[in-house]
């Protein structure tokens, strides 16, 4: 294992000199008073909240829009959002919101129909079936985030084509400002999901009259604390203060702008440089030269996040349907060594999906058996058929850009090359190009990462069942799939656990689809003492509504 040198003090003052020479004016401010500049780390790829998926399009989808609750900034237990109240059934299976009297930001009042026809939108695939139909076919938007709304009675057999009826789903308007919804059983992270951008409402009127083309700038409107006002492709999308959201007044800021720079190491010369107050991604090889400095070691944040780094391994090819292989090559990998030096921000090593710190009872178990061994790796190796690596094509790994995914798909590269005798390939792709491959299966290795949509053990293991879009490894095991439905029904919270502690074991160890590699730390850069209303949370989620500028 190669360790990485440390960068000196003197190599930051150097880039400070040349970004100066090259025309960075280093100001912040000439975007305005109260004005948080974010680099977001890319370019957004969907501003309808149906469609949204990847966490830089969450971030901005949380100023354009609200669901029916917001997120806490500190403890993420949500808050009162469009529904001002709610109560919830004896059986915790029927929820009935009250709705305040707000409008969208062009001045219409929001309804209730609104949630419905906008859960719909995502729940709804093209059909020849007239009943299943809406009338105008620009409202099919193909969510890849539809399964989060499972949670809702019916909302799965109505999107798998097995209900006729939505009528038949649990969602009912029972008046302007009254929405009622059934859910399939007792799901106590509900209130937790209503605050995603999949949730949100979209106004109806204007989606029918624009069709896709309502979430371009000059025409989107939106219910959130901001609005879009400025968007230049591949440079940054300006957003302000939205005059018609109903806790107007309680916006502390009056403008976020999104830089879309997917090089990290420009992104981090411009917060040098001060043109931005905070980069939401940070290039590990530069960890050790800001924690050995007092004034940057305060600027890089790294709080645990509700999230892990794994490969996917595509079981539609050949080789990888035997899991001996794919076992050996989880045996063959150092995880201790890449935390250790090659991410470096204190990650805990992965032989699990869940993260031990997603539920205070989970209890910090992690499966048996796949810790670094290769003895036992090349001894899989060879009853797999490929001993010493002979016979096996070479494996090719495919990472999203960022310095973080090829450092650790180098180090990978090299453990299974000298461990194993194997030859490995490395593909570098472009984000979008990266996702949209990986849908296609188009790949043999890819990377990939779970962040938590809320707060309990299933988040990390739902994603992963079979049929979901979200499981693109080709991976069914059936023995997986009824634990999971058992822990489904299970009131009793320990054998909940047990049984979710089961389903893990098989997806990590006995037939593994996926090799975790980390829990992660999230990183970012943030300008100290600037803004108040940034908190440390588990899923480093920061509703844009409660940041302001500290006072000075």
């Amino acid at each position: 294992m190669k360790v990485p040198g440390p960068v000196c003090r003197a190599a930051v003052v150097a880039v400070l000199v040349v970004l100066c020479a090259c025309g960075f004016t280093g100001d912040v401010s000439r975007h305005g008073d109260r004005v948080l500049v974010m680099n977001n780390m890319a370019e957004p790829g969907h501003l309808d909240p149906g469609l949204v998926t990847a966490a830089e399009d969450q971030r901005i989808a949380l100023a354009l829009f609200e669901g029916l609750t917001v997120p806490d900034p500190q403890t993420l237990e949500p808050r009162p959002g469009v529904a001002e109240s709610w109560e919830v059934s004896p059986d915790g299976r029927r929820y009935r919101f009250q709705l305040r009297a707000t409008t969208w930001s062009d001045g219409v009042p929001l309804v209730a129909a609104d949630f419905r026809h906008a859960w719909r939108r995502v729940l709804t695939p093209p059909s020849s079936d007239p009943r299943r139909q809406f009338a105008d076919q620009r409202h099919y938007i193909a969510s890849g985030s539809a399964e989060l709304l499972y949670v809702i009675a019916g909302a799965q057999a109505w999107h798998q084509g097995r209900l006729d009826d939505f009528d038949q789903v649990g969602i009912r308007v029972l008046g302007d400002r009254l929405l009622e919804v059934e859910l399939e059983r007792p799901t106590p992270w509900f209130l937790e999901l209503t605050s995603f951008p999949t949730f949100a409402p979209v106004p109806r009127a204007v989606v029918e009259g624009l069709g896709r083309d309502w979430t371009r700038i000059d025409h989107l409107v939106g219910n959130g604390p901001f609005r879009p006002v400025q968007r230049r492709l591949g440079d940054l999308l300006r957003v302000e203060r939205n005059p018609r959201y109903w806790d107007r007044d309680a916006v502390g800021l009056d403008a976020i702008v999104y830089l879309s720079t997917d090089q990290i190491d420009t992104a981090i010369d411009q917060y040098l440089a001060g043109e931005s107050d905070w980069v939401r991604s940070f290039n590990p090889k530069k960890v050790r030269a800001w924690r050995a400095d007092p004034e940057l070691s305060r600027q890089l944040n790294a709080p645990p996040f509700l999230a892990t780094y794994f490969y996917r391994f595509n079981l539609r090819r050949p080789e990888f349907r035997d899991p001996r292989l794919r076992r050996a090559l989880a045996l063959a990998v150092d995880r201790e060594a890449i935390t250790r030096f090659v991410t470096g921000l204190g990650e805990l090593p992965a032989l699990g999906i869940v993260p031990p710190y997603v539920a205070t009872d989970w209890g910090g178990a992690q499966p048996r058996g796949l810790a670094y061994d290769p003895a036992r790796a090349r001894a899989l190796l060879a009853e797999a058929g490929f001993p010493g690596g002979r016979g096996l094509a070479p494996l090719t790994i495919a990472f999203n850009t960022d310095v973080k995914n090829r450092a650790i798909a180098e180090a990978i590269q090299e453990m299974w090359q000298r461990e194993l005798g194997i030859e490995v390939r490395l593909e570098n792709r472009e984000k979008r190009v990266h996702v949209a491959r990986e849908k296609d299966g188009d790949y043999l290795i890819s990377r990939g990462s779970w962040i938590a949509d809320f707060s309990d053990p299933v988040t990390f293991l739902d994603f992963l069942r079979a049929g979901r879009a979200s499981n693109r490894t080709g991976w069914r095991n059936d023995d997986y799939e009824r634990l999971l439905d058992q822990a489904a029904d299970c009131l009793d919270r320990a054998r909940r656990l047990e049984l979710l502690r089961a389903a893990e074991e098989i997806l990590c160890v006995e037939d593994p689809p996926i090799l975790p590699i980390f829990h992660y730390n999230t990183a970012y850069l943030l300008r100290p003492g600037k803004f108040e209303g940034l908190h440390a949370n588990p899923r480093n989620v920061h509703p844009p509504k409660f940041i302001r500028m500290r006072d000075r």
